[in-house]
């Protein structure tokens, strides 16, 4: 998704840009009302114009310390005169042939206000190349505000707490087919950055108003200046033809220091929300309301004095609370015991109980961003049974546990061939690592696109030309049509063997009836049977990579460093 605010000011500016048909509309036009008009408002927005060149219309936005305008100079700051198309470093000499330097500093605007002006932007332009202007972003700036150029986007962004693209500034130049030059910043940072610097906006505007072609001249009368404290202009009006407005806007940061600071260090705020999760108060041996808030809890270090819950207190909740995080696998890593936001939040140490349940502790909890946290809450049930043995072992007698997901065991064995490159298989895709997840729930489609997922991952990574070479070592026959399971199969256990991997066949029927959109009886007989064997398809999915997983590890010896190396062969 584009940035929305930003293209709304495009949309907008791109109006006023438009000289009105109606005679009447002109001549308010020219007078730059609703210009001057958008630029107060868009002083309050969270959007703010930096650049913008067009045809009627140049604004160019620096930063200035604050003492710079402590006392403020209107007069002096409305000679202004330059563009975003300056140089941050030149060569310069004098004379003699060894007296060359680096001229380093702030671009001349003809204003002594805005003689320490720090640009935030720089147009550049390539001489000789077929191509229009673009902007730059002051690298200091990138780095303070931790963005990186996406150039899919127009725009340098970051991820926010909820791993969402963040656009910070976002550029629409003609080169994107656009009309306006335009360059907004996203409020928020850009105050962050005004206030660590001490520093203030000035806008410096031009709003040159007429229909091309119509006019000649300028008249001899008297320019008209308007000045005040935040936006000051010099104009003349052309009755009826023409008009210009030159000016000068001053944009301060909404919020006082100290809270911008605050937000810096990431401090607690005195407004911050918190949830209340029903969870087992171990301490006090009862199943009641804990909230996040760190006041609310304690831990045993603070015991004396306080009878509070412990922050290791476990919530419960329903296995349906991952269903959103499985689902983006491009925003979300579902980890064996933590689930990792992209630039966002970890929650740490979550797992699932005997029954069925997903428990995680109020310490960890409270770190999530407060929406992620209502979403929690939403899932949020009484305990069934304690949390597992795995969690209790890892977090609370501080032991190594044995006992992993089959699941893991598998990825781990991928990873290790991986690593060691064999030939015999290779990752297509390393996204599909972490798009196989264990099902969860009784949804027969999460428990479809998990085995899908599994059969995805582990068989089409299989090397047909490598296994057959490895069969002609053994001087064992194969067909061309054969795919990869048979031909592992004849490596295994020799050309005349009834023996087959029955776990990588079954996942991989399994997969054939259930992987179309219209499932037949047969995908519905396999459901059912998984329900009636196992008792849930979280059991039948474990039991299935059990098999797979042994399979997996069979395969490997049989492509042991005792064999020759395929690798050097192919």
């Amino acid at each position: 998704m584009s940035n929305y605010e930003h293209d709304k000011l495009i949309e907008r500016i791109s109006m006023l840009n438009q000289p009105p048909s109606d005679d009447t509309e002109y001549a308010r036009w020219i007078t730059a009302e609703m210009q001057v008009d958008l630029l107060r408002k868009n002083a309050e927005e969270d959007e703010l114009i930096m650049c913008a060149i067009g045809n009627h219309t140049f604004i160019h936005t620096v930063a200035v310390n604050e003492d710079s305008i402590n006392p403020l100079d209107i007069d002096d700051l409305l000679e202004w005169s330059g563009n975003p198309f300056s140089t941050a470093a030149s060569y310069n000499w004098g004379k003699g042939s060894e007296n060359v330097w680096i001229g380093r500093g702030s671009p001349v605007y003809d204003s002594m206000t805005l003689s320490s002006a720090r640009p935030l932007i720089f147009g550049r332009e390539m001489p000789g190349f077929p191509m229009t202007s673009y902007f730059e972003v002051v690298q200091e700036y990138t780095h303070l505000a931790d963005i990186h150029h996406i150039p899919e986007r127009r725009a340098y962004c970051r991820f926010n707490d909820q791993g969402d693209w963040e656009y910070v500034v976002t550029i629409s130049d003609k080169s994107a087919g656009s009309d306006l030059s335009f360059v907004t910043f996203k409020r928020e940072p850009l105050e962050e950055y005004l206030a660590a610097s001490r520093s203030v906006l000035v806008r410096m505007f031009d709003f040159t108003l007429l229909r091309f072609g119509e006019f000649s001249r300028w008249p001899d009368s008297p320019e008209e200046i308007v000045k005040c404290s935040s936006l000051s202009y010099r104009q003349k009006i052309d009755r009826g033809k023409a008009g210009y407005t030159r000016g000068i806007q001053i944009v301060r940061p909404s919020r006082p220091n100290t809270a911008i600071f605050s937000a810096i260090k990431g401090e607690r705020r005195a407004d911050e929300q918190y949830v209340e999760f029903i969870a087992y108060d171990f301490r006090n041996d009862c199943v009641t309301t804990v909230s996040t808030d760190p006041q609310a809890t304690t831990n045993y270090f603070t015991t004396e004095g306080n009878s509070l819950p412990f922050e290791l207190s476990p919530a419960f909740f329903k296995p349906d609370v991952l269903a959103k995080y499985k689902s983006d696998s491009e925003k979300y890593v579902i980890g064996e015991r933590n689930i990792w936001c992209r630039g966002g939040w970890m929650l740490r140490g979550y797992d699932v109980n005997e029954a069925g349940q997903i428990h995680a502790y109020i310490c960890d909890l409270r770190k999530l961003p407060h929406s992620e946290q209502v979403y929690w809450e939403s899932f949020n049930e009484r305990p069934k049974a304690r949390i597992s043995e795995r969690a209790f072992e890892n977090d609370f007698k501080g032991e190594w546990s044995d006992r992993t997901d089959p699941l893991e065991r598998i990825k781990s064995i991928l990873g290790s061939w991986e690593e060691s490159n064999v030939s015999w298989w290779k990752l297509r895709d390393a996204a599909l690592v972490r798009r196989v997840t264990t099902p969860l729930t009784d949804s027969v489609d999460e428990w479809a696109q998990g085995l899908q997922g599994l059969t995805t991952l582990i068989i089409e990574g299989f090397e047909i030309k490598a296994i057959r070479i490895k069969l002609d070592e053994m001087r064992l026959a194969w067909e061309h049509e054969e795919r990869s399971l048979l031909l592992l199969e004849r490596v295994l256990f020799g050309d005349q063997s009834v023996q087959k991997l029955d776990g990588l066949r079954l996942v991989q029927r399994i997969r054939s009836k259930i992987g179309s959109h219209a499932r037949g009886s047969e995908a519905q007989d396999m459901a059912k049977r998984a329900i009636r064997e196992h008792g849930s398809y979280t059991a039948h999915f474990h039991d299935v990579c059990r098999t797979v997983e042994g399979e997996l590890q069979y395969i490997e010896q049989a492509f042991d460093a005792a064999a020759v190396k395929l690798g050097q062969i192919t």
